[in-house]
């Protein structure tokens, strides 16, 4: 009893939909026509018609330089001789970015030297063109550090190969200084011989009887006593001199053990490059799917908004027309149980909405020609987990409100809920703390994760479980509150 009962609200609801051929068809083909549209517009992995805006009031080479980086990075750059005109260009949408270059540029490189005034209103593009233009700066301010860093290892290596040199000297004036200073001690000569000379003169004098002979004594401790004055200044000299040596020799050993430490410092550090200095940690970032245009990386989003948009709506409004007939008293009346309703209008928009994604994976695979994608059980498992969530969503808005534009309105507000809470407008991870939690129970989000493993990584059914359960509870949630929601509006006939 329940089959042909089945069978038959099935017939009579698919004959109500293409009764209009043309409203059909384009219920049929319109994601079709939206999923080539999209395909073809961002079949690339680069950004297009990105104007910057460039106000400077020098002409400086290494200006050029950057404004000439944009252009190579597929940048269109537009000059601006007021820097407020060059702000309200961004505003006015004219340009995405305005680049404000410092006026003595290349003489005070302590300053600021590029400022970019970016719109971030525009969230999900702003930051993709700042790091692009960003990119381009760093790129030749890296060149410009590249030969102040070279100048500077050129010196480095000079006084690298000079203090070794310097070593050997040091050590040659140190070993020169000690000679000198052990030849100075040797010529230092007593006084005392001279005095014990002087005394044995005197001696010899006062013994002398003779006068002639003690004139001529007389003459020589005059002579003796001169030479012991000279020795004594010698030796005064003598004595600076050896002190003077040992300070040099002092000085030379003070230097020594501090240039030895230097040297051997200099001698440890190994610097091959000025690329070294500048980036000692080498960054490389690979995509995890190789050879990706945007396109690719949409098409999951695609298929999530269409499962959505066209569940809640095709199901929402198979419940309200159904209810607009005048039959629909006449169901009530008859044995058949009120689950077959719910279940038929489930299978009506189902197989409507599975005919709509035969031909959006054929425009995937065959118009767009993306060999990467493949109609996979694990696919199509989480499409039809969602659109039965869905579904049963609509079908519960649809026994909820009584008029169209009710209907509809709650239709586009549930999906906009949905769209707002997902990464589809804003990364999720931008949402507060205390609702993020609830986020990730989103189908939405659910059925964009499960498809991004599916359609971009090819994940098999072990990655995919949590998503599959999430959604299968959903279900069971919103299959109950379709049906009883059929049942209150019985009563209220």
């Amino acid at each position: 009893m329940i089959a042909p009962s089945l069978i038959a609200i099935l017939r009579k609801d698919l004959t109500m939909f293409f009764r209009s051929k043309f409203s059909s068809a384009i219920i049929i083909l319109l994601p079709l026509l939206i999923v080539l549209a999209a395909g073809y517009a961002f079949d690339s992995s680069n950004l297009s018609n990105v104007y910057v805006g460039v106000y400077s009031n020098s002409s400086s080479n290494l200006t050029q330089k950057i404004v000439l980086g944009f252009q190579e990075s597929g940048f269109l750059t537009k000059n601006y001789s007021l820097l407020p005109d060059c702000i309200n260009a961004v505003k006015m949408n004219e340009v995405q970015i305005c680049s404000v270059f410092s006026k003595d540029l290349p003489e005070d490189q302590s300053k600021d030297l590029v400022t970019f005034y970016v719109d971030y209103s525009r969230i999900n593009l702003a930051d993709t063109l700042l790091n692009n233009a960003k990119n381009s700066v760093y790129a030749e301010s890296s060149n410009e550090s590249k030969i102040f860093v070279q100048d500077l290892i050129d010196i480095v290596d000079l006084t690298k190969g000079s203090l070794p040199k310097i070593q050997t000297n040091l050590d040659s004036a140190l070993l020169y200084s000690n000679k000198n200073k052990d030849t100075l001690s040797s010529f230092n000569i007593s006084v005392l011989q001279f005095d014990t000379l002087l005394e044995s003169l005197n001696e010899t004098k006062d013994s002398l009887n003779d006068s002639s002979a003690k004139e001529n004594l007389s003459s020589a401790i005059i002579l003796v006593s001169a030479i012991k004055a000279n020795t004594e200044q010698i030796s005064l000299n003598l004595t600076g001199l050896i002190s003077a040596q040992e300070g040099i020799s002092g000085s030379i050993t003070f230097a020594l053990e501090n240039l030895n430490p230097l040297v051997e410092n200099f001698q440890s550090k190994k610097i091959s490059s000025a690329q070294s200095i500048i980036s000692p940690i080498r960054l490389v970032v690979e995509p995890i799917t190789q050879n990706s245009k945007s396109r690719d990386y949409l098409i999951p989003v695609l298929i999530s908004l269409i499962a959505l948009f066209g569940s809640l709506l095709l199901s929402s409004t198979f419940v309200l027309k159904e209810r607009k007939t005048i039959a629909y008293f006449r169901n009530f009346m008859t044995p058949t149980k009120e689950v077959i309703f719910v279940f038929s209008t489930y299978l009506v928009s189902l197989i409507i909405l599975i005919m709509q994604f035969i031909l959006v994976f054929f425009g995937i695979k065959f118009i767009l020609g993306m060999k990467s994608f493949f109609v996979s059980l694990e696919l199509i498992s989480v499409l039809f987990a969602a659109l039965t969530v869905f579904i049963f969503i609509g079908i519960f808005i649809g026994y909820l409100f009584r008029s169209e534009e009710g209907v509809i309105f709650a239709s586009m507000i549930t999906s906009g809920i949905f769209l707002f809470f997902s990464n589809t407008i804003l990364p999720i991870e931008n949402v507060s703390q205390n609702l993020m939690k609830f986020s990730f129970l989103n189908p939405l989000v659910l059925l964009d994760s499960a498809l991004k493993k599916t359609i971009l990584f090819q994940f098999s059914f072990s990655s995919i479980s949590s998503e599959l359960i999430a959604l299968g509870e959903f279900f069971i949630v919103f299959a109950l509150l379709a049906y009883f929601a059929r049942i209150i509006t019985k009563r209220m006939l």
